[in-house]
């Protein structure tokens, strides 16, 4: 009778460990979702006037490094494959400077908005789903701001870079998911229409 009451124990001991495990995994998706929804809405209140701010001051000084044409690569969280060479560091340096505070303020926002994501402490669906096209967007255009940023050892922008580089993979994906199902109809439909090797004309 005593190893069955023991055995009975441990099995309802086993289940409500169980039960508190599943409990702890839905408090802690509940809580992604929450924070989430908490840096969209960060992103929206914070993130974008502030680029707004950046983006006034850089016309208003007419500077030209953030559209000068800059072709680059994120390879494991490495700027590679750029045409940052020394003639755009030049102009770099020289523009750089004149808007500091609007650049590194606007910078920083899209920082504090991708760590939490980065971290994976917030869902990323759902930060995906609201804002992967305005927040790529944004760091795409200071791509050569971050570059310089690096260049000087100022600032890495670590995580605003990793997720730029998941999101933005994720909306190349999307965008060709039409044309490769549309590919891979004309492949089948093609193939099917291809005689066997030896038929007869």
């Amino acid at each position: 009778m005593a190893g069955i009451a023991i055995a009975v124990a441990a099995f309802i001991g086993l289940g409500q460990l169980s039960l508190t495990r599943e409990i702890a995994k839905t408090n802690a998706k509940r809580e992604a979702l929450k924070f989430a929804a908490e840096r969209c809405q960060y992103f929206a209140e914070h993130t974008v006037p502030e680029h707004s701010k950046m983006a006034l001051a850089y016309g208003r000084l007419r500077l030209n490094f953030l559209t000068s044409n800059p072709r680059w690569q994120i390879v494991n969280g490495e700027i590679v494959n750029h045409n940052f060479d020394a003639a755009a560091q030049a102009v770099q340096d020289a523009e750089v400077p004149r808007f500091m505070t609007e650049l590194v303020s606007s910078m920083n926002c899209i920082e504090a908005f991708a760590i939490p994501f980065v971290a994976k402490v917030a869902d990323d669906d759902i930060g995906y789903q609201e804002t992967a096209l305005g927040f790529c967007e944004q760091v795409k255009q200071l791509m050569p701001a971050i570059f310089y940023m690096r260049r000087k050892n100022m600032a890495r922008y670590e995580s605003a870079v990793r997720l730029f580089d998941r999101w933005n993979r994720r909306l190349v994906a999307s965008a060709m998911a039409p044309f490769m199902k549309s590919l891979e109809a004309f492949i089948r439909d093609a193939g099917q229409g291809i005689p066997p090797m030896g038929a007869d004309d």
